[in-house]
């Protein structure tokens, strides 16, 4: 695989992000992704699964503008489901799931990080938890919402839809977005050590348990054939305003 890497540890698989310099996220990097969580789930030998990052001070800041933002409407339907996919399997991955948020997460990369039964985030008030698809005209599912609420409480939810800012390490921690806090340094391996834990419970029974959560907290599976976001959507004259505002801004 050319953007994650595939390693196991004590009996849990580590999914390392490894593109760019700070891992954003394009149809490649996604397939892959997605080919690794499906690998873990069908592994006997996986009892637990880390999602994490080895670029310094970035898990991920979402997808990555200078690529997606040029995909026509064919494109960004084929990515989107991509994307779904892998959320998707994450999400219900019956097995115990962990990411390992090393710094800035951001808008996709938050979006997989809640797919992650646990959040193990940096402990420094530099860094944030953010989905910010509203500063560039994008509208999300419900569905996303569901998962931020489930994790976070809906009104810190709420803001963080409407708002965009990013939640830092401290008061996501508070909220119970984020399992614990650790030094930089130290993420990964209390990632690996949380997942092994997990590990020890009787499998049926934690991923019967998992799945009742998800359910109770007004999430489903994704249909087949269904339209995650409509491509659409992607398209809107304030939408394609504010891609072309970010992408000026970034070239600048």
């Amino acid at each position: 695989m050319q953007h994650i890497r595939y390693e196991l540890a004590g009996g849990v698989a580590v999914v390392t992000m490894q593109r760019g310099k700070s891992n954003p996220l394009n149809q490649a990097m996604v397939a892959e992704l997605l080919a690794a969580v499906d690998q873990a789930e069908a592994d006997p030998a996986v009892q637990a699964l880390v999602l994490a990052s080895d670029r310094p001070r970035f898990f991920s800041p979402g997808f990555d503008v200078t690529e997606v933002f040029r995909y026509d409407r064919d494109q960004i339907a084929v990515f989107l489901n991509q994307f779904a996919l892998f959320m998707d399997h994450l999400q219900w991955m019956p097995k115990p799931t962990v990411s390992a948020l090393n710094g800035h997460t951001y808008a996709g990369g938050a979006l997989a990080a809640l797919c992650t039964d646990f959040r193990v985030m940096a402990d420094s008030p530099d860094y944030g938890f953010a989905l910010t698809e509203v500063n560039i005209g994008v509208r999300l599912p419900a569905s996303v919402f569901l998962l931020l609420a489930s994790a976070a409480g809906v009104p810190l939810a709420r803001r963080a839809f409407l708002t965009g800012e990013p939640i830092r390490p401290a008061e996501g921690l508070t909220a119970g977005l984020f399992y614990a806090l650790h030094p930089e340094a130290e993420v990964l391996a209390q990632s690996i050590a949380l997942a092994q834990f997990l590990a020890t419970k009787p499998p049926a029974t934690y991923a019967g348990i998992k799945e009742k959560t998800l359910l109770a907290a007004g999430l489903r599976r994704l249909d087949a054939g269904t339209n995650w976001v409509d491509p659409d959507a992607w398209f809107t004259p304030e939408a394609e305003q504010m891609k072309q505002k970010l992408a000026a801004k970034l070239k600048g």
